[in-house]
């Protein structure tokens, strides 16, 4: 199967979206990546979507400008969610698969700050999504750099548990809620699954939440697969790829078969796609 091909906004592009959205009934579009900041139509792509909740997940490193986060705000974006994983050059550096300097490291790590601010200043809600894979003082370092702002621009911070190591990273999660002292005051329950997020008030009013993921497995693409033991990410939903010059549904990123990787028309047209949408039906009744 030939590499992936960057989106082009263009009419076969927003046929594929939309006609994913009303057949499927679908009510939010993620734009994730690679990383969609760089990508230099990525307004035109947000102002061709065609329903009103867009995010984009990003690293953060992409400097963009008041100006260039208002200019998507205004093409249709609502939310940026920022990935935040660690506070210092050293262990930012060491979960890259790119050789880095230092150097780098700071300057990442400043440009991760700014968006924050610029996304804020923009009035795009914003959230920062950090995942406890290493230790308590991973935590507690990344919310230490990001509490002045958090109070000012009044931004989530949202810890979640590494899908790799659940137990220990939930663990993770708990010991610094006690730390902190900090209290629930809400708590959001994502229906059909056992996604919990919960969040909390620690002394002095900062705020952050927590949100308790496992593994879910749609059972029409994940029974009987021979990496499912393996399997960290489990069935994470529909993504939309450019390969061959058209666009291709992928239900699951370690497979490439007929049956998980299929061009988008072929997809709407399998017993898959109503299967889905059955379970999306059912989970919004619940």
């Amino acid at each position: 199967m030939r590499t992936i091909e960057s989106v082009e906004p263009n009419e076969t592009f927003f046929d594929c979206v939309d006609s994913l959205l009303k057949t499927l009934e679908f009510r939010k579009v993620m734009l994730t990546g690679g990383e969609p900041t760089i990508h230099p139509d990525l307004d035109k792509i947000v102002r061709g979507i065609n329903v009103a909740n867009i995010s984009v997940t990003t690293n953060g490193i992409q400097l963009l400008s008041v100006g260039e986060w208002t200019k998507l705000r205004d093409s249709g974006l609502r939310k940026v969610i920022v990935s935040i994983h660690d506070a210092t050059p050293q262990s930012f550096l060491q979960l890259e698969t790119r050789r880095r300097e230092f150097g780098w490291a700071v300057r990442a790590l400043e440009s991760q700050k700014r968006n924050l601010v610029t996304a804020s200043k923009a009035g795009l809600k914003v959230r920062v999504n950090t995942v406890a894979y290493s230790s308590r003082e991973q935590i507690h370092q990344v919310l230490d750099s990001l509490g002045d702002l958090q109070r000012q621009y009044n931004f989530d911070i949202r810890l979640l548990n590494d899908l790799a190591n659940i137990e220990k990273s939930q663990q993770i999660i708990r010991d610094v809620c006690q730390a902190l002292s900090a209290k629930p005051f809400k708590e959001e329950r994502r229906s059909g699954s056992s996604n919990t997020t919960v969040f909390w008030e620690a002394e002095g009013g900062f705020r952050f939440s927590t949100k308790m993921s496992y593994q879910y497995f749609f059972d029409q693409v994940c029974d009987g697969c021979t990496v499912k033991e393996q399997c960290y990410e489990g069935f994470y939903g529909i993504r939309i790829e450019r390969r061959m010059s058209d666009y291709w549904v992928r239900l699951c990123i370690y497979k490439h078969t007929q049956d998980i990787l299929m061009p988008w028309k072929a997809f709407l047209q399998s017993e898959t796609a109503k299967k889905f949408k059955a379970l999306c039906m059912q989970e919004r009744v619940q």
